[in-house]
Parts: structure tokens; sequence; C-alpha cells
């Protein structure tokens, strides 16, 4: 390949075998059903967001509607995999995750840790639409499926930091030694959530936060180059689209990213985690065992 032709292939899908597609769109509609809840307990939305301002989700409350979803969904995720109705199984998989999390952020508080989910199916769907109106050939567009999934992940990491940034200016690194303060914070919400104190309980985790706190508040240097080197890798999260080992790189160091964030305040990122490995990073080692057995192919 050219120098020139080399160039072009940045920020576009590289090359995948069929089946290395169908099996990150398998472990990807597991992450899916994974963030789809059996049942739900909320049978009001005191402060509606999103479509929740439009429709009453508390429908999902009632007993068996949810398992129904998810059983109903099954055949879908099927046909999601094997990539058959592209643009029909990627729309009812996101209203999937999306009716049931717009009821639970209706509730006075919202979170995002699923909602990295739900945009890469947006972003999937959007896909699937523009190569139906295109007509374009299957597999072009399930390579720019999985383009488009890892834009999403991007995209989300870039307005973090921007977020971030916009909000704090410099403030975010000059007051960053302060971060132990935070990490209190989050652990008495914890605390009055469950009346036990996350750090005492069993388990490898559960004793880091305090570890953390402890080496923070002795060292405050060091809490600020951890917390604005996450900051960069955030806003730079693009270099990610700029080829297989640019994505899985980038993506090893956005998981060892949650891991440390993990240990700082014993927040679970598994979900952002999965769809890091699944896009950025098995991509790459698909690719890197692939030619291990065509090699032995040759030799033997």
């Amino acid at each position: 390949m050219s120098e020139k032709e080399s160039k072009r292939a940045w920020f576009a899908p590289t090359d995948l075998a069929s089946w290395e597609m169908s099996l990150m769109r398998l472990l990807f509609v597991l992450i899916v059903f994974a963030i789809i809840p059996t049942a739900s307990s909320l049978t009001s939305q005191p402060n509606p967001v999103g479509i929740a301002h439009f429709v009453d989700l508390t429908f999902l409350a009632k007993p068996g509607v949810l398992s129904g979803i998810r059983i109903a969904l099954i055949p879908v995720a099927i046909c999601y995999v094997i990539g058959f109705l592209p643009v029909a199984t990627r729309l009812l998989l996101l209203l999937g995750t999306v009716l049931p999390g717009t009821l639970d952020n209706s509730q006075g508080s919202t979170q995002h840790s699923l909602q990295v989910i739900s945009l890469i199916l947006l972003a999937q769907l959007s896909c699937a639409i523009w190569f139906k109106l295109r007509k374009g050939h299957r597999k072009e567009a399930r390579l720019w499926d999985v383009f488009a999934s890892q834009q999403a992940i991007v995209a989300a990491y870039v307005v973090t930091a921007i977020t971030k940034i916009s909000v704090s200016g410099v403030g975010w690194i000059i007051h960053s030694k302060n971060f132990p303060i935070q990490m209190q914070k989050n652990l008495q919400m914890a605390y009055y959530n469950t009346l036990e104190y996350p750090t005492k309980q069993p388990g490898f985790w559960a004793s880091w936060p305090d570890k953390v706190q402890t080496l923070f508040l002795e060292s405050p240097n060091l809490c600020r180059v951890m917390l604005t080197s996450g900051l960069a890798l955030e806003l730079f999260a693009i270099l990610a689209l700029l080829g297989k080992r640019w994505a899985a790189a980038y993506g090893a160091l956005l998981i060892l990213f949650h891991l440390l964030v993990r240990a700082m305040t014993g927040l679970n990122f598994r979900f952002h985690m999965s769809v890091l490995f699944i896009f950025l990073v098995l991509p790459f080692l698909l690719g890197f065992v692939s030619k291990i057995i065509e090699k032995r192919k040759l030799a033997a």
C-alpha cells in the first residue's frame, strides 16, 4: 500500500471478515440484553425527560411487560447478529434500551452509565438507514456499521472532555487536587443508599477508594497528573479512528482509565469497558489471530 493510500485509510472503516463482524454483533447484543431490566418498580415519572414528556412509560412497571419485551427481542437479536433486516432490528433494540432507561431517568436524577449502548445502536440505525436509501453493498454497510459504532464511542468521550473544559476551564487541572473530597462525597452517597460503606464490603475493589484517597491526600500533584491525563485521553479519543492498531491501543488505554476510576471512586464502568473491547480492541486481536492461523497454514 502506498503512502497516499495509507493516508486515505485514516478515519475510514478498516477491513473485517464477515464472521468477525458477526462475532462483534453477537457480543454487543449480549450487552444490550444485559442492560434491559426484567422488571421495574417505577410506577411514576415525576420529572420526565425525553420521550417521557409525550408518553407515559410507567406501563413498563406492570408485571411481565419488561420480561415479555426481552423474550420478544430474542428473534430480533438473532436477526441482528446474522445481519438480517438491519433497520428494523436496530430500531427495536434501540427502543428496548431507551424506554426503560428514560423511565429510570425520569425519577429526578439522571445517570449515563448505559447511554453509550443506546448511542451505539442509534449510530448503527442511522448507518443502516443511510445504506438502505443508497442501496449500498452489504459488506460495505456492515463495515460502516462497525465504524459508526466506533465513532459513537469516540464522540461520547470527546463530548465528556469538552463538557468538563467548558464548565470548569483550567479549574479542572488547578483544583483537581481537591478530588479526594469528591471521592468522599461519592462514598457518603453510596452509604446513604444502602446504610453500608462500600469500602467495608468484601471483594478486591472495595478497599481501593480509601487507599487511593489517602494517597491523593498525601500527594496532591499525583492526583492532578492522573486526572489531567484522563482528561487528555478523553479529549483526543478521535485518534482511535486512525486504524486497527490505534483503535486497539486507545481502547486498551481507556479500559485502563476506567479501571483506575473504579479504584478511585468505586464506580463500575463495565458496560463502557465492554464496548471498548468489542469495537476497538477486538478487531485488532481477531486480525492478529487470523494472521497467525494463515501463516501456520502456509507453513504446513
